[in-house]
């Protein structure tokens, strides 16, 4: 692996990507095998169960209207883009 791509942060790219990928299957999975609200117990501390939320965290702002998937969206966006403008140059100052 080249020395730049083990001091920066693009070395946790492969992981994320599989992090994310992951859970998009996970989500397909059970969207595929089980129906609204069925669920499974894996262990006395773990249920799987198939629930939609159609708000932010625990359903927060569901019955707002549709602005507030613009306003985290552009939050999400705003917050990725200002993390990789600071990776970027904690990389560039490390060189």
């Amino acid at each position: 692996m080249p020395i730049a791509m083990r001091v920066s942060g693009w070395r946790w790219l492969p992981l994320t990507a599989l992090t994310v990928a992951l859970d998009q299957a996970s989500k397909s999975w059970i969207e595929q095998r089980y129906a609204l609200f069925e669920s499974d117990v894996i262990w006395p501390v773990l249920n799987i169960v198939r629930a939609h939320n159609t708000g932010a965290a625990f359903s927060f702002l569901a019955n707002a209207g549709g602005w507030q998937r613009w306003l985290f969206t552009g939050l999400a966006l705003l917050v990725g883009a200002a993390i990789f403008v600071w990776l970027r140059g904690i990389d560039a100052r490390k060189q």
